[in-house]
């Protein structure tokens, strides 16, 4: 993103010797620059930095969704216990039964446009996307944990610096603003200077 810096007063000082026409061909040429760079430049940063707050925003929803899945299987895992163990005592007999940790649940298989009915045969594994198309195997703890960092590292770093950018911009935006509405100021009373108002 590139840097502009406007001061209205230097431009307006070392405008004053020029002619009407000049003075409205820079006015032209201001409504350009923020129009054409500086807009589609604050428009650019202010999507960059929604983009940011979304992907926090979803990975506080799996976070949330990992740490449910955890809590169940965590209560699973005790009930499983308690039955196994009165199982074993009654019987006599030492078979290891195995915790049933699948779930069912609704898929996106199209960016929100199509969903599917499923079950995960192992909730204790998740794969989460880490960036670039990439996907990690994870257990539940370990994918809460690297959710936990993504999120402290996006927001200390990524969107603190888009909008610290889309900041930046919009102060551009301003000063180019003030200096278009202080040369409009100057072209109108220099036409009332040559009417003799």
């Amino acid at each position: 993103v590139e840097k502009y810096n406007f001061n209205c007063k230097e431009f307006i000082m070392t405008s004053n010797t020029t002619n009407n026409n000049e003075l409205q061909t820079r006015i032209t040429e201001y409504g350009n620059f923020i129009t054409q760079t500086l807009q589609p430049q604050l428009q650019r940063a202010v999507n960059a930095r929604e983009e940011t707050e979304a992907e926090i925003s979803e990975y506080r929803q799996l976070q949330t969704k990992l740490q449910q899945m955890l809590q169940h299987n965590n209560n699973s895992c005790s009930e499983t216990t308690t039955t196994t163990t009165a199982t074993e005592s009654s019987s006599g007999s030492n078979n290891n039964k195995r915790r049933d940790t699948s779930i069912s649940t609704i898929v996106d298989i199209s960016h929100s446009t199509i969903y599917c009915r499923t079950t995960i045969p192992n909730s204790n594994i998740v794969y989460i996307n880490i960036g670039f198309g990439f996907h990690v195997e994870f257990t539940l703890s370990e994918g809460i944990e690297f959710i936990n960092k993504r999120v402290q590292y996006l927001e200390a770093h990524v969107l603190k610096h888009r909008v610290e950018v889309a900041r930046n911009i919009a102060k551009d935006v301003e000063s180019a603003l003030e200096l278009l509405e202080s040369l409009s100021d100057e072209l109108e009373k220099s036409g009332e200077a040559k009417r003799g108002y």
